[in-house]
């Protein structure tokens, strides 16, 4: 991939993070009664949006870039709506579920960018994808029915 269109990957996939970020970060509080107890919704669906988001980043393109950029968007939203508003309204506030979303999304997003690329092995010269599905032992041999 050239230069610019990782850049311009870049930038589309901040914008985009940036979005899942303001998106979540607003909705992070959100709870519903479940057996008697609230479960925290909000910060579920908003680290499991993260995540896909930018494992989809990692397995689309063949460089970090994009999922760099999306990294950046979603930390940078949830940065700037950590802070007072100009009245001295707050989204994310100092209580249990503040912390846990203004802490586990940018690092969710850390270690989704930093998770190695899975290698692929590549197949010993000469052989097809049939012949090593035959089975073990029956590579360059005769077919199973002629046996």
């Amino acid at each position: 991939m050239q230069p610019a269109m990782n850049a311009l990957s870049a930038l589309i996939a901040a914008v985009c993070g940036a979005a899942i970020g303001t998106l979540f970060t607003v909705a992070h509080r959100a709870v519903a009664p479940f057996l008697g107890i609230e479960v925290p919704y909000g910060i579920v669906l908003g680290l499991a949006s993260v995540i896909a988001f930018l494992v989809a980043m990692r397995l689309l393109w063949e460089t970090r870039w994009p999922a760099v950029g999306g990294a950046l968007g979603v930390i940078g939203a949830v940065a700037v709506l950590t802070f007072a508003g100009a009245g001295g309204s707050v989204v994310v506030a100092a209580d249990g579920f503040g912390w846990t979303w203004l802490v586990a999304a940018p690092l969710a997003a850390a270690v989704v960018v930093a998770w190695p690329r899975r290698r692929v092995r590549s197949s010993p010269e000469g052989t097809e994808a049939d012949d090593t599905m035959d089975g073990p032992g029956t590579l360059g041999h005769e077919p199973a029915e002629e046996r």
